[in-house]
């Protein structure tokens, strides 16, 4: 059942979505660095440093630990932020002469905190957000041209998904095997590091399709507004 919510009203989402943008290419700058960590922790023999506990653990795994923490850090921010900049495009979407949305900005934002169906309908909002931004539209139905899910929201939302699954693993291989561990941190860091830099690709494409499809609306309604009706001169 589609959502109805009113909001004439266009606001350039641009500024939210450079602040997006920076947090997920500073999550991008984490994870190549918690990679190449691990990646020279497998390869060469490190120092060690001996904790209090009187175990010996290499310098590379308290790096890899900090490096760990400021991530989870950036993490929360960049969801802030990114839900913010979706919540807002979502808002666009009536005054850029979207109809029958399957969702409104609200629970574009919501269905992220619902169990189960976060592995679903994120996935079916970004696609709809895309489309109904889409700046090759008829001008008619205020449809997209374009037909279906473009591969990059697909590409995108199924290495998040694997990647945070392989995260999941790699927590529990922490307290069984160090070695397996860092490779599927290494394996986690590239997935997500990919997924980032799609999701990053993403929300500059449909910000920019907003912005040239509202200037096309404006361009429409002018050129199809009627000219003022004839006035006369009643003076003799």
């Amino acid at each position: 059942m589609a959502n109805t919510f009113s909001n004439d009203i266009y606001h350039s989402t641009k500024t939210q979505s450079y602040l997006a943008i920076g947090l997920f290419a500073a999550l991008i700058g984490s994870f190549l660095l918690m990679f190449i960590l691990s990646f020279v922790q497998i390869v060469f023999t490190l120092p060690e440093v001996e904790l209090d506990t009187g175990e010996n653990v290499p310098v590379t795994y308290i790096v890899i630990g900090l490096v760990a923490i400021l991530e989870i850090l950036l993490r929360i921010l960049t969801i802030i932020f990114f839900l913010i900049w979706l919540h807002r495009a979502y808002k666009n979407l009536p005054a850029l002469g979207a109809k029958n949305l399957e969702f409104s900005p609200g629970w574009a934002v919501g269905w992220w905190f619902i169990p189960f169906a976060n592995l679903v309908k994120p996935y079916q909002i970004m696609s709809e957000l895309w489309n109904a931004s889409d700046s090759d539209f008829d001008p008619e139905l205020f449809l997209s041209n374009s037909i279906g899910t473009p591969s990059i929201i697909s590409w995108w939302w199924g290495l998040f998904i694997i990647g945070n699954i392989v995260g999941r693993v790699t927590d529990k291989l922490e307290s069984v095997n160090l070695a397996y561990s860092l490779v599927g941190l290494i394996i986690y860091c590239a997935l997500q590091g990919a997924a980032a830099f799609l999701i990053i690709t993403i929300v500059r494409k449909i910000t920019r399709e907003q912005e040239l499809r509202f200037q096309k609306l404006g361009a429409l309604n002018q050129f199809s507004t009627p000219p003022p009706p004839p006035t006369f001169d009643n003076r003799q």
